[in-house]
């Protein structure tokens, strides 16, 4: 069902992902033989997208906590291969951070196997690495960087220029953690707000997207929208804060304090120096500063980890509306350029310091539809966080040119299945950077982060 502002949400305890992906599509009203010949055709290309960002998590957990699972990729891949058959073409891949390890990832999820286990059945399947750039990660300073082959469909340059949720900010202060600003201000500025999209995307007739519901450290969930960063080849193209203090122009912490505006100038300087090892002494000295300043009593809140960010969900939908809007050639259309259907991995979902340090949540449900704003509010209401405090789903709402929903916030709709709802939410603790949020209703939530509670 195709409705706008439609989701659903189905609960499949004890069931594996195939089995849980049949009982959403029932759920959603496919056909049982092929649900996605509904609206896939034999000979099309449809590009999977999961969340494959790193392969380790953080604190030593699961790689399953971390990235989409492997049997739902599987299962999802099996469906679209019978609606498209031989001559169809399947592109899996993703874009994860620079300090992943492709090859491990791939090896240790088994997903490198996939493109000859469906040859050997007739079926084309291509794997890829989105990356143009890949890096060594030393105690958190990036190091060693060497180019990639990156996706072998190429890249598209998408100008959303005055279009762009970033039109008429100040450009100069957007960052992203571990990249030049430099780079940064060459594609987005006064005359242009552009992003480097994979080939194997906008090919593509149709985009399955399989997020992980999880915390995430700026945005506060990862799921359906923020999905789409790992479309973009290069990270350094993509806002993702803006230096300085809110209220003072920018959105990287929520006050001024002195220790935080050298923390920041030493990530700069760690950033834009090319000796190695005045770059490690630059990060010792930030580290140093940065557990001072949380010694002190200081929020460790930095690089826009906190709920007042309000950069980087213009970033997420921007690039939800190229993936949506640009045809093969990267020009922006009218009308959408193919259809996105979503399917949520929150089998086992992310709470705490999400993304790349979550802790496991057996929620045991999928989530589903074409809508994805219509799915992050589902996702959100399963996981007890105040859809009207997220800037990625508020600002999604009203927008003119190249909307990513066409339904306004009270049209959205939740079916759920096999239980309501109600009986299936479970909070999600968020980062220390999002606690806030939940002050009025779960008051001393910040404390209680900070004791493990």
């Amino acid at each position: 069902m195709r409705e706008p502002g439609r989701a659903f949400v189905f609960h499949a305890p004890g069931q594996t992902a195939s089995e849980a992906l049949d009982g959403l599509c029932r759920l959603m009203k496919l056909p049982r033989t092929n649900p996605f010949g509904s609206f896939l055709e034999p000979g099309q290309t449809v590009a999977v997208k999961p969340n494959l960002v790193h392969h380790r998590h953080y604190r030593g957990g699961k790689i399953e906590w971390v990235i989409t699972s492997p049997s739902l990729i599987r299962a999802v891949c099996d469906a679209v291969l019978l609606a498209i058959g031989p001559r169809g073409r399947l592109l899996l891949g993703d874009a994860p951070l620079q300090s992943a390890d492709w090859n491990l990832l791939v090896s240790e999820s088994g997903l490198d196997r996939l493109p000859a286990h469906y040859a050997r059945q007739g079926y084309s399947v291509q794997l890829a690495d989105y990356r143009t750039l890949a890096t060594r990660d030393f105690r958190g300073l990036k190091h060693s960087p060497r180019k990639l082959g990156g996706d072998p469909n190429g890249y598209r340059v998408v100008n959303l220029g005055s279009d762009s949720l970033h039109a008429g900010r100040d450009t100069a202060r957007f960052r992203v953690t571990n990249y030049d600003p430099l780079k940064m201000r060459a594609h987005h500025n006064e005359s242009k707000h552009e992003y480097l999209i994979s080939g194997s995307i906008l090919s593509a007739d149709c985009i399955i997207n399989l997020p992980k519901l999880k915390t995430h450290r700026k945005s506060g969930l990862t799921c359906a929208l923020k999905n789409m960063v790992g479309i973009n080849g290069c990270k350094d193209w993509l806002p993702h804060h803006s230096t300085g203090a809110a209220g003072q122009g920018g959105d990287e912490y929520p006050s001024a304090a002195g220790w935080k505006q050298m923390y920041s100038w030493m990530a700069e300087r760690e950033e834009t120096t090319r000796s190695l090892a005045v770059r490690l002494s630059w990060n010792t000295a930030r580290r140093l500063l940065g557990r001072a300043g949380s010694i002190l009593g200081a929020n460790a809140f930095s690089e826009g980890s906190w709920y007042g960010n309000d950069t980087l969900w213009r970033t997420i939908l921007d690039l939800n509306r190229a993936a949506l809007y640009a045809g093969p050639d990267g020009v922006l259309r009218e009308r959408p350029a193919r259809t996105v259907l979503t399917i949520v991995d929150a089998l086992i979902a992310g709470e705490g310091e999400g993304p790349m340090a979550p802790d496991p949540v057996p929620l045991e449900c999928l989530i589903g539809g074409f809508d994805p704003v219509a799915v992050d509010i589902a996702a959100a209401r399963l996981a007890c966080w105040p859809e009207d405090r997220l800037r990625t789903i508020t600002g999604a709402f009203g927008i003119g040119r190249y909307p990513v929903t066409c339904s306004r916030p009270a049209e959205v709709r939740v079916d759920c299945a096999p239980r309501p709802i109600e009986e299936l939410r479970r909070w999600l603790r968020p980062t220390e950077g999002f606690a806030p949020l939940f002050e009025e209703t779960i008051p001393g939530v910040a404390h209680r982060l900070e004791v493990g509670a």
